[in-house]
């Protein structure tokens, strides 16, 4: 069911979440203001205003620009997010500029972490400098 705002534009309802699901590849850019769950395979970027998990069988290779990023499969590349988990099993292979980096036990991270600081909040499309 869509729910709509007074300018009788489509909002989006912080439950939905887009899968991309195992076997299926996105190549290019992929926008979204729901939550995206990634089981396939994406490659170059992603631009979220919410989470976007990486499950298990997940594999992303490029940028990704969201709200929060929570890694179970693998990750390759630049990442920028108010918080990073890299959880249990999953592996983070690149750069990071967020104010909060989780990274579990047992999980990988190999690369750079930088503090996103407040004067940045605004830059939510800021690269991050290579």
């Amino acid at each position: 069911m869509a729910i709509f705002n007074k300018d009788n534009e489509q909002s989006v309802s912080s439950s939905e979440t887009t899968i991309v699901a195992r076997g299926a590849t996105i190549d290019g850019v992929f926008e979204c203001h729901s939550r995206l769950h990634v089981d396939g395979e994406v490659k170059g970027q992603i631009n979220s205003k919410s989470i976007v998990t990486i499950g298990k069988n997940g594999k992303v290779s490029g940028e990704i620009v969201a709200s929060r990023l929570i890694v179970n499969g693998l990750f390759e590349g630049n990442a920028n997010c108010d918080g990073v988990e890299v959880l249990e099993g999953g592996t983070f292979l690149g750069k990071v500029l967020s104010k909060e980096l989780m990274i579990e036990a047992k999980a990988r991270f190999e690369g750079e972490s930088k503090i996103k600081r407040d004067s940045q909040e605004n830059l939510i499309e800021a690269k991050i400098e290579e």
